[in-house]
């Protein structure tokens, strides 16, 4: 199931907040690559180490996934110190203990025993973690246009890589200032809190760290298998439902793509179709391009979702990317490269944003949703 090969470590490339990406020879083939190395689990690697790479998805060509992974250093690792009870990866050798926002002993104990409601804060749902710097920032430039700072949280769910330090849109996106902070959930880590699940990890987003509009999704990487259910962004749904029972006021963003080899995601994804029509148990808001007919899943979907048309160009999208330093890409794709996808994304997070304003403002979630519906219809 795992594919080892040695290597040695000839150059740490990068140095970052709980990650190490460095280059390595093959001690049997002697080709050079890059890994990824996570510091927590093993101590931090050094040029001349000897180390143990699972090269399982570099053999299998894997997108997201496809690096070598740093299993074993050839000398004794460090250890560091304990500092909470709660043990994500459980019963794997890399077991780690973390203290999460809800066990005993953390100052916010208290709050997650007593608290039960997101008291109507929007969240915005996406299904693939490059959504996240679009949303954020379109936040951040509508923020700038009205002149207010939004406290901006994201919430990683345990659907895609595990280290939130193998993304590099949250580091930069907290080296910015545009997050205010992370919350890894389920087995996910390395976040600013840690939860032990979503529920208890969107708890922690608005009542610890103050979140007045929360992001959630996966991170890097996504499991599909072309099949109805068999892919991990159904998750989407289970945060509808988990965002609803908490009362906040769930945003969901489809998932929209114009140049997509596979005909099954091309226009509306069939991740997308499921979600709304199968998995979500409970109403959503769903904004979408205004030329985009999704009647057919209003007639299917299970719950009486909010569908908001709205209206955006590719060149607005470019607009509220242009201080993001990074570039961003969804299934390796450009905004250049398929514009519907950014576009689709970005229309999302401004309704969300535009229904934070009016709850902000007093106006009840309905009357907010009826506004949005005309202005945009």
């Amino acid at each position: 199931m795992i594919r080892w090969e040695p290597g040695r470590v000839e150059e740490v490339l990068e140095e970052g907040e709980g990650i190490q990406r460095i280059k390595v020879r093959l001690v049997k083939s002697g080709e050079s690559g890059t890994a990824v190395h996570y510091p927590s689990l093993l101590g931090r690697v050094e040029a001349g180490d000897e180390v143990w790479l699972n090269a399982t998805a570099v053999r299998l060509s894997l997108g997201t996934g496809g690096n070598y992974f740093v299993g074993w250093v050839n000398r004794p690792p460090r250890s560091a110190p304990i500092r909470g009870h709660i043990m994500k990866m459980r019963y794997t050798p890399w077991q780690i203990a973390l203290r999460t926002g809800e066990e005993q002993g953390s100052p916010h104990h208290v709050t997650l025993r007593e608290c039960r409601s997101l008291e109507g804060t929007p969240v915005l749902i996406g299904e693939l973690h490059s959504m996240l710097p679009i949303a954020v920032s379109t936040w951040r430039y509508l923020a700038g246009k009205e002149g207010i700072d939004p406290r901006i949280v994201y919430v990683m769910t345990d659907g895609g890589a595990l280290p939130i330090a193998l993304s590099r849109h949250v580091q930069t996106l907290m080296e910015l200032g545009w997050l205010n902070g992370t919350v890894t959930a389920g087995h996910a880590f390395g976040g600013t809190m840690e939860a032990v699940n979503l529920y208890s990890g969107l708890l922690l987003a608005v009542h610890a760290l103050k979140a007045d509009l929360v992001f959630v999704s996966m991170g890097p990487g996504i499991v599909g298998t072309g099949t109805a259910y068999g892919f991990t962004g159904v998750e989407q749904g289970q945060a509808i439902n988990a965002v609803h029972s908490l009362g906040g006021l769930p945003v969901a963003i489809p998932r929209l793509q114009k140049t997509d080899s596979r005909s099954r995601h091309r226009g509306l994804s069939h991740h997308t179709r499921t979600v709304l029509t199968s998995v979500a148990l409970a109403p959503a808001v769903v904004p979408h391009p205004a030329d985009q007919d999704l009647s057919e899943l209003h007639r299917a979907a299970k719950a009486d979702h909010h569908w908001i048309p709205f209206r955006l160009s590719p060149e607005q999208v470019v607009e509220r990317l242009a201080a993001y330093p990074l570039t961003v890409r969804s299934m390796g794709r450009t905004l250049g490269e398929d514009p519907l996808f950014f576009t689709a994304v970005s229309g999302a997070a401004e309704t969300a944003w535009r229904l934070w304003r009016d709850l902000s403002d007093g106006l009840a979630p309905n009357d907010s949703i009826a506004r949005l519906r005309s202005r945009n219809g």
